[in-house]
């Protein structure tokens, strides 16, 4: 009669790809070119970090790659997310990526597919001749993360996929919407066309961004190359020229900062003019206020007509801070 006792365990070890000829190394060397990638429709995401913000973000990932006897600080996020993992020999991915240094973990992800005909948001960025590729993530980044999604290229040469503009995104471009047109010409016609108010920056513009009429439409920012800034063309179609305001001795700004500054002011800018109506009223109002200290609730309710509960409460907010400062100035 046979031994008893526990069964036996059968542990599953995943085969570890040592050669550059397995299709999964194939996809991500074809990764390597623009051209690739967006034939591929997909991108190469080196590094945990960059994985992570990738799948928290939402993106899509096709595969991912581990080198052997890694750490493992992001398997549970992509088994969480149903991401096929690979282990590799790490000298197999280096040579996969064409990196000196060594590489712990790779991903594929998804590009989003952006058609002609899907519409725009209410605010776009349009890059005219921007090159870093810290600036172009650094742009993508601050406009996500105030809510606009559409970025617009201006030629047939700015990639925002690729490896340098993806860190600096931090992932971000993986949640843009990726638009492409020939020349800044086209991209601001096209942009006009659809409705959009145009509003480029320059250091030369007599306009304070700060103070730009805007009309409520949706706006198109033009922002320009580090050096020579937004092409004259382009500023003679715009809607409006404008600079930010500077002091000292700094004459301009790394235009990844400028652009932040400008998307805050400019979005700023739109949600009063949104108000429309609602500021001619409390214009109208303002002697009333200075004379009695408040304004009557008929003039309240019918500059409200039409707005959100908390709408009324952050107008109903802004008029009594109003109140406070007209009698302090009294």
């Amino acid at each position: 009669m046979g031994a008893t006792g526990a069964a036996d365990t059968v542990v599953s070890v995943p085969a570890v790809i040592t050669s550059l000829k397995d299709d999964h190394l194939q996809q991500v060397r074809a990764l390597a070119s623009r051209t690739g990638r967006a034939e591929a429709g997909g991108c190469l995401l080196e590094g945990a970090a960059l994985i992570t913000q990738a799948v928290e973000a939402g993106a899509t990932l096709r595969f991912a790659l581990a080198a052997e006897g890694a750490s493992d600080p992001v398997a549970s996020l992509l088994a969480g997310a149903r991401v096929p993992v690979m282990v590799a020999k790490e000298s197999v991915l280096r040579q996969a990526v064409r990196l000196n240094r060594s590489v712990s973990w790779l991903a594929v992800a998804e590009l989003a597919a952006t058609d002609d005909d899907q519409p725009y948001g209410d605010f776009a960025v349009v890059l005219d001749n921007v090159l870093d590729p810290g600036n172009l993530g650094t742009i993508v980044r601050t406009a996500v993360g105030l809510g606009v999604a559409d970025i617009v290229c201006t030629d047939p040469e700015t990639d925002l996929t690729s490896r340098r503009v993806l860190d600096a995104s931090r992932a971000a471009v993986l949640r843009a919407r990726l638009r492409r047109y020939e020349t800044p010409v086209e991209a601001v016609r096209d942009l006009r066309e659809r409705g959009f108010e145009v509003v480029a920056t320059s250091g030369r513009a007599r306009t304070l961004q700060g103070s730009v009429p805007l009309s409520g439409r949706p706006v198109a920012l033009v922002v320009g190359n580090e050096t020579d800034g937004v092409a004259d063309e382009v500023l003679d179609l715009a809607d409006h020229v404008v600079r930010i305001p500077m002091s000292g001795e700094v004459e301009s700004l790394n235009v990844g900062v400028a652009t932040g500054i400008s998307l805050y002011e400019l979005r700023a800018r739109m949600a009063l003019a949104s108000l429309g109506v609602t500021v001619a009223e409390l214009t109208a109002t303002v002697s009333d206020l200075r004379d009695s200290g408040y304004v009557g609730e008929d003039a309240v309710e019918r500059a409200l007509t039409g707005f959100t509960a908390a709408e009324r409460a952050q107008f109903q907010g802004f008029l009594r801070r109003m109140r406070e400062n007209l009698r302090r100035d009294e």
